[in-house]
């Protein structure tokens, strides 16, 4: 099985620097012409199967990629985005944040979830349990299958695959751009090798 995995298109919120999370925020202009001209360099992978996470920007950017396939986009609650609780919306440098920043992006391995949102451990179990089913999949072993997901969620799943699930190295070599597109190789014995991360193709 061929996977792409492939993070959101650009939001407003990407743009202002905000804590999007669980917020159901839909790509902007500059998103949905970077998820086109991916779909357009990757017109020609036979995708099989398409899933996504349930919301509005990722869904879109599965449904971008796959133009005119006739292939239904299945959505998985294990794919969503980290979930920041009562802190969405916030810019990376509002002052008083600052600690909750801090932590979140230099101090992993000690994070605090606020009211409402996810641990680093929560977000990389629920990710890799969803990979785990998908690769035993039966009737789509040798198939491409595409996945739409987020940068955090993204970043769970390669830290619980090749950093052995150390959350103090969880961020790795840090956030794929938008529209980025992660490739494995995998099968049904578990087995999932990395091709190429964080590729972009604008």
């Amino acid at each position: 099985m061929k996977i792409y995995l492939i993070r959101h298109g650009e939001t407003a919120w990407n743009a202002g620097g905000r804590l999007q999370g669980h917020s159901d925020i839909p790509l902007d202009e500059k998103g949905i012409d970077l998820a086109r001209k991916t779909g357009e360099a990757l017109r020609d992978v036979p995708f099989a199967a398409a899933f996504s996470s349930p919301l509005k920007r990722a869904v879109q950017t599965a449904q971008l990629i796959l133009g005119d396939r006739p292939v239904a986009v299945q959505t998985d609650d294990r794919l969503k985005e980290m979930g920041f609780g009562v802190l969405e919306g916030i810019r990376h440098h509002e002052a008083q944040y600052a600690d909750f920043v801090r932590m979140l992006n230099d101090d992993t391995a000690h994070y605090q979830a606020p009211e409402g949102g996810e641990s680093f451990l929560q977000v990389e179990e629920r990710v890799y349990g969803f990979f785990q089913e998908l690769i035993r999949t039966e009737e789509l072993q040798g198939q491409c299958v595409l996945v739409a997901s987020h940068g955090a969620a993204i970043r769970g799943l390669l830290n619980k695959l090749y950093d052995g699930g150390d959350l103090s190295r969880f961020w790795g070599n840090g956030v794929h751009k938008n529209c980025a597109v992660t490739i494995f190789d995998a099968d049904k014995t578990g087995r999932i090798q990395l091709e190429a991360e964080g590729k972009v193709f604008y």
